[in-house]
């Protein structure tokens, strides 16, 4: 898919919520996209954090928790036995 094309599911999807398209969460949304492994937030955090994004916790938790919603991305719980 390309970045045209995912830019448009996510304004579409953020719409569909009720949401605005933001710097933020489109690098969100860029950071997941371009990784090849699953992140957790503090991971996804991080990264941002390097690359001069200023993107708070709170935000990327809820735009994590709009994309499972909307089935773009999966949610791994990986709890301990």
């Amino acid at each position: 898919m390309g970045k045209k094309a995912s830019l448009e599911i996510l304004k579409s999807v953020l719409k569909k919520e009720r949401l605005r398209l933001t710097d933020q969460r489109i690098a969100i949304w860029n950071q997941v996209q371009n990784s090849k492994k699953h992140m957790d937030v503090e991971e996804i955090f991080s990264l941002l954090k390097t690359k001069k994004k200023n993107v708070s916790r709170a935000t990327i938790y809820r735009t994590l928790d709009v994309l499972v919603k909307n089935r773009l991305i999966r949610k791994m719980d990986y709890r301990s036995p």
